[in-house]
């Protein structure tokens, strides 16, 4: 019988970064060449993983990140860091070292929910309901150019926390893997859509019960075969249609 290759935890990790990074880019999540994606070193909480200032994130590789150190040492890698995304991800990895990956973009529609006034509604559609206790918003402080506005983002970061809102910003979507950090990171975008085509009606949203809402955020964070699942399909997808990331 003929058994698959395991591959090294480092190997693995550089391949689901990278993947995410893609998929980013096939959605239309990501701005430009700006963003950035981090995942810990596997092994270690010291180091992490974050793509390098330069590429298009439809053009990534598991060759273009980098591995940095928590004072900004690249210590493998060819490249540069981006200086707000070095401050913003050291920043929660240093607060929660559970928080093995962290995602942050300026996707559309997150976006524009953080620029208004009660950012998501949690007991609105089903897919805001998942979120529902897990979301933290976060005070516009400028540019993240040093360690104190990583810190202030960090610490807004809880144990239960899944996504931060950084408002007139951007996002942050967290979690222990990859694919769970993706699977949040994806549904809020959506969350966030829909919220935001009801919002346009101009009539008011209907809202769930304070109990329902929780209910529900209960059964989505008990299902924990959907992250690795949805990943999987996504990673499919990245094969037929944008390959060679794994390189």
């Amino acid at each position: 019988m003929t058994t698959t290759p395991a591959i090294d935890p480092v190997t693995q990790a550089k391949v689901d970064l990278a993947a995410a990074l893609r998929a980013a880019a096939l959605y239309g999540l990501n701005e430009g060449v700006d963003n950035h994606f981090s995942l810990a070193l596997p092994g270690s909480d010291g180091r992490f993983l974050l793509n390098r200032f330069g590429p298009h994130w439809s053009e990534i590789t598991a060759s273009d990140l980098i591995t940095v150190d928590l004072d900004g040492e690249v210590v493998e890698g060819d490249g540069d860091w981006e200086v707000t995304a070095f401050m913003i991800h050291r920043g929660v990895h240093l607060a929660r070292p559970s928080a093995r990956c962290v995602l942050h973009t300026h996707m559309p529609y997150a976006t524009a929910v953080s620029m208004i006034e009660g950012g998501l509604d949690t007991r609105a559609s089903q897919n805001s309901m998942m979120f529902h206790g897990r979301v933290v918003s976060l005070e516009y402080g400028g540019h993240a150019d040093a360690a104190d506005e990583g810190t202030r983002i960090g610490d807004a970061v809880g144990d239960d926390t899944w996504v931060v809102m950084l408002e007139n910003h951007g996002v942050l979507a967290i979690g222990e893997t990859v694919a769970e950090a993706w699977h949040r990171l994806y549904f809020l975008e959506r969350a966030c859509q829909v919220q935001v085509l009801a919002q346009s009606t101009g009539r008011p949203l209907i809202q769930v019960s304070e109990e329902l809402a929780a209910r529900t955020a209960g059964q989505a964070a008990a299902d924990v075969n959907n992250p690795p699942t949805l990943f999987a399909a996504v990673r499919r997808q990245l094969d037929r249609e944008s390959p060679g990331y794994q390189f």
